[in-house]
């Protein structure tokens, strides 16, 4: 088997007007595909840098192009997706495994495989170098920036950072420096506890927050992998605006939807909508807060109904 490092640049909506929603919510568009190839020794088989050209975010985000320095002129020049990712893909071979620097890569290369009609689970079983990292030389802090192990261990910073080929590059070189045998043999201890968000999405304008399972934009929650509008079960309530349920694609199975209101101004409110894939821990968890909140609940009713004949004798 061999391992593909991998590393993505993407294009964002100039505005949230803009940004797809369906099959997924596309959070970004890829515009850079950067690739080391090695063995299962790490040694290095080959490097594959591929530009991509955008369908939907032609235009280039004032931000991104401030920490790529992509422009709109470099953005038209590149590959159609699905043409990179053919490339990509038949490059990749049949035997290998992903491994990355942080979980967003993977999930947003498999939201671009999605609106672009290809299986979005291609390549889903990877590795988050930071976990074996953060295992192995530092575990002070939650996450550890790609560009802060570049310097702990030493490794030269003589390319640009935000190029995917660079940084596929720099995560490369923090692997010949980790034990990645013994990393890889416990990683998935390492990742056991670990909830991987599957999607994100912010609701804004939101008028009562006491109500918000009332607006479609928050009740409707779309599958991660196809779309679909999922079964909810009962919410959870926890205070301050937090909420929690399981909800089901017949497809795809459970997921654990989490909901965080935060409050804009005096009269409107923020929702923060993410989805896991719901595994037997949680859907244990849910059950059991869901009838703590039901035995609550017929506490309180029980009583408000002492309360109100005591007051009626």
């Amino acid at each position: 088997m061999n391992y593909i490092i991998l590393d993505l640049e993407w294009n964002q909506a100039s505005d949230r007007s803009k940004v797809v929603q369906s099959p997924v919510m596309l959070r970004g568009e890829i515009i850079q595909i950067g690739a080391v190839k090695t063995d299962e020794r790490f040694d290095l088989i080959d490097t594959l840098k591929i530009n991509v050209s955008p369908k939907y975010y032609k235009k280039m985000n004032r931000h991104v192009e401030k920490i790529t320095g992509i422009t709109n002129a470099q953005l038209a020049k590149g590959e159609k997706f699905p043409e990179a990712f053919a490339r990509f893909k038949e490059w990749c071979g049949d035997d290998f495994r992903f491994i990355t620097w942080g979980f967003d890569d993977v999930s947003m290369l498999s939201d671009n495989m999605a609106v672009h009609g290809f299986d979005p689970s291609w390549g889903s079983d990877y590795i988050n170098l930071q976990l074996i990292y953060k295992n192995q030389i530092d575990n002070e802090r939650t996450q550890w920036a790609l560009s802060d192990a570049v310097e702990r261990l030493q490794i030269p910073m003589d390319a640009q950072a935000h190029d995917a080929m660079n940084d596929a590059w720099f995560t490369y070189q923090v692997c010949r420096r980790l034990d990645m045998q013994k990393g890889l043999a416990e990683y998935s201890c390492m990742a056991a506890g670990i909830r991987i968000a599957l999607r994100r999405d912010v609701i804004k304008n939101l008028r009562d927050y006491r109500g918000v399972l009332s607006d479609e934009r928050v009740r409707d929650i779309p599958c991660p992998s196809c779309g679909a509008v999922l079964d909810s079960a009962e919410w959870l309530s926890f205070g301050g605006g937090r909420k929690s349920t399981i909800s089901e694609c017949e497809q795809h199975g459970k997921f654990l939807v989490k909901l965080s209101c935060k409050k804009m101004s005096e009269s409107v409110w923020t929702a923060t909508r993410t989805i896991y894939r719901a595994d037997d821990k949680a859907l244990e968890s849910y059950q059991k807060k869901l009838q703590k909140q039901h035995e609550a609940i017929a506490r309180r009713k029980s009583e408000r109904k002492s309360h109100d004949n005591n007051g009626n004798v």
